[in-house]
């Protein structure tokens, strides 16, 4: 059963893990300190399977209002693990969640392709692609 953690008191053993995933985004829209703060201030949770602890895996989730029709969307923001097979342990858990939290969808983001093949294993659909081209800015546009 997943149960929260105080990121005041794991910060030290997740921040890594945080960073790594920050790391291999494409365009990072967020830094390590903005996890944290969140987390204090109740916007996010970190969640952590007691048993394994926060060294071997955690969450961090947000509940987001996608408004209208969409409702609300439980939101993984962070998933880090050192065990390929943690999705598979947590999914049940996650869903509890995110019905008790009155969301009808749970939703992340990545720019791993691999990542979105695993995902669709249990029930994820891709439903949007972003798709971008840098350019490059004028050292001074005026």
């Amino acid at each position: 059963m997943l149960e929260e953690l105080d990121v005041r008191t794991a910060w030290e053993v997740i921040a890594p893990g945080i960073e790594s995933v920050r790391s291999e985004m494409p365009w990072p829209m967020w830094r390590s300190e903005d996890i944290y703060a969140a987390c204090l201030s109740g916007e996010a949770h970190t969640l952590v399977q007691p048993e394994v602890g926060p060294q071997t895996a955690f969450l961090v989730v947000k509940i987001v209002d996608n408004g209208g029709m969409l409702g609300k969307s439980l939101f993984l923001w962070i998933a880090w693990s050192k065990d390929a097979e943690s999705a598979g342990k947590v999914m049940g858990d996650l869903e509890d969640i995110a019905r008790r939290m009155g969301c009808s969808s749970i939703d992340f983001s990545t720019g791993s392709p691999r990542l979105v093949q695993y995902a669709e294993v249990f029930g994820f659909n891709k439903i949007m692609y972003n798709v971008r081209k840098d350019v490059s800015l004028e050292a001074d546009p005026l």
